[in-house]
């Protein structure tokens, strides 16, 4: 079976829940991964291979890029419809060129791809719904209407949450199914040695790992520097233009270290160099609401008691899991879980259900028992 995967973020940008689903996937299935444009970075506009994946770059309307003339003709309709031409023929022409079956099976996560999904004339097709498609800065108004045409098109959905499930519910009769997200168990369990700018660092290390995205909550950071005991808050991962200012300005803060981003390989060693693991978003935010974010599962791999913004998908354990809503609650159970210290097997053990092999397993029976049928 031949599966496209009509994707909105590029396979080497990090390792998300694409890799980690994908690379997973039956080896007589033939995976082609068709990403959008990074104007600029190491566009595979020839296919490369990694794995069983073959990845390639199509030219796929964008909502924001460093072009002002690409953004001058997105933000006209027939800019788009002629972004859209373009990007629907060239991946037509590489499908031809890599000898993929005519009607593949289609798993789709862009949703301004409408035309190019069409030409696929898939024999069925599939959209995870891993993050919803309006929660970034800068999404247009336009937007709504690409999300109608994709949706129209997709026979079962795979939802990340509990949250996003009943969502979708209430938009679509499609099936809709939900598969959360996961971790490499194994890959966090493992022990490394402290790094050495972590070692240097006071303890107790109270530690976010990942995007410090729009979703930060900057007064929950605030209550845990004053909460950290003497030790350090920690924050490690890639910048956003979203936060930098609000990132620099807590990291002149003493007690802080903003230590940038690290490689999935070492993010292990950097987790298990903390004494708490802490998903500080804002927990108001409708779309913070409805994510299952796999660092939850990433800290509880590697040993770490984790305190995290509610995610439904779960079921609190204090003081392994703990929720926090605002910033004292934050603070608090942090507190509980420094004073409780660390049952790293206790901690992986609560992750150990959400490894991405079953996952996996679990989303290739749904597409094949799907496609059967449409057979």
């Amino acid at each position: 079976m031949d599966l496209v995967v009509l994707a909105e973020v590029r396979w080497g940008y990090f390792r998300t829940r694409k890799q980690f689903l994908l690379s997973r996937f039956p080896e007589r299935w033939r995976i082609f991964y068709a990403q959008p444009p990074s104007f600029g970075a190491d566009d595979p506009w020839t296919p490369r291979t990694e794995g069983r994946v073959t990845y390639f770059t199509v030219p796929f309307l964008k909502t924001v890029t460093t072009s002002g003339l690409y953004n001058a003709a997105a933000s006209s309709a027939p800019g788009r419809a002629a972004i859209e031409w373009a990007a629907e023929r060239w991946l037509a022409s590489r499908l031809r060129a890599l000898g993929v079956e005519r009607n593949p099976v289609a798993l789709v996560s862009n949703i301004y791809a409408p035309g190019a999904l069409r030409g696929l004339e898939a024999r069925a097709a599939f959209y995870d719904y891993n993050d919803s498609p309006f929660q970034f800065a800068g999404v247009p108004s336009w937007a709504h209407d690409y999300w109608k045409r994709t949706a129209s098109q997709i026979d079962a959905f795979f939802a990340v949450s509990e949250h996003y499930r009943r969502q979708l519910v209430a938009e679509t009769e499609r099936p809709v199914v939900t598969i959360g997200n996961g971790v490499e168990v194994d890959h966090f369990a493992t022990p490394h040695p402290i790094p050495p700018e972590l070692a240097a660092l006071p303890r107790p290390r109270i530690g976010y790992v990942g995007l410090l995205s729009h979703f930060l909550d900057f007064e929950v950071l605030e209550a845990l520097r004053q909460a950290r005991r003497g030790g350090t808050l920690v924050l490690v991962g890639p910048g956003s233009p979203a936060t930098d200012r609000a990132v620099a300005e807590i990291g002149s803060r003493e007690g802080v270290a903003v230590l940038g981003p690290r490689p999935y390989a070492e993010v292990p060693a950097v987790m298990q160099a903390l004494d708490v693991g802490v998903i500080p978003f804002q927990a108001q935010n409708r779309y913070v609401q409805g994510i299952n974010p796999n660092k939850v599962y990433q800290y509880l791999a590697a040993g770490l008691p984790t305190v995290t913004t509610p995610v439904q998908d779960l079921e609190p354990v204090s003081p392994r899991l703990q929720f926090a809503a605002s910033p004292a609650e934050m603070a608090a159970a942090v507190g509980r879980a420094l004073d409780a210290g660390i049952d790293a097997e206790s901690c992986r053990a609560l992750a150990r259900p959400h490894d991405w092999a079953g996952l996996a397993a679990r989303m290739v029976d749904e597409i094949e028992r799907a496609v059967a049928l449409r057979s």
